[in-house]
């Protein structure tokens, strides 16, 4: 029996998503956020429930039409380099904020995958990013410790 790539990713993705399911139970919220319908938990428990089945059923269930991959031709440098700027993404994210650290993020990112156009980086990076903060931050009462935005005098 052979089992194709897709499948053997598959049961990765679905490890992924268990370990993922379970930090995400370890997430520490304030006490008056225990009983709300949304908090900061709600939705990574659902993204790592979603995870799960979908990733069970696509291995469980038969492949219609097994798709044929050719590694030789896979771009592995472009992937390990994406794995390490999501590595020291994470390392950074708490000393240096968020908003600072996901820009320079998605600017590497960018670089990396072939984008060129230094104007496309910025407004996919920047004011993206800037908007994002004002949904979670403004509009969601979800407070994301930045001390960057803090050291300049944006946020308190």
């Amino acid at each position: 029996m052979k089992i194709s790539p897709s499948k053997i990713i598959s049961l990765l993705f679905f490890i992924f998503s268990g370990f993922y399911l379970y930090t995400a139970h370890q997430i520490q919220v304030f006490t008056f956020d225990e009983n709300a319908a949304f908090n900061a938990k709600t939705f990574p428990i659902y993204l790592g429930y979603a995870g799960l089945i979908f990733s069970a059923l696509y291995v469980l269930l038969p492949e219609t039409r097994p798709s044929n991959v050719d590694l030789t031709v896979l771009d592995y440098k472009k992937t390990i380099t994406l794995v390490i700027l999501m590595i020291l993404y994470g390392l950074t994210i708490l000393r240096v904020g968020y908003f600072l650290s996901t820009s320079i993020f998605l600017v590497l990112s960018y670089i990396v995958l072939g984008e060129r156009k230094w104007l496309w980086i910025f407004l996919l990076s920047f004011p993206f990013v800037a908007i994002f903060m004002y949904l979670l931050h403004g509009l969601l009462n979800i407070y994301l410790r930045d001390p960057f935005l803090k050291f300049i005098g944006v946020m308190g």
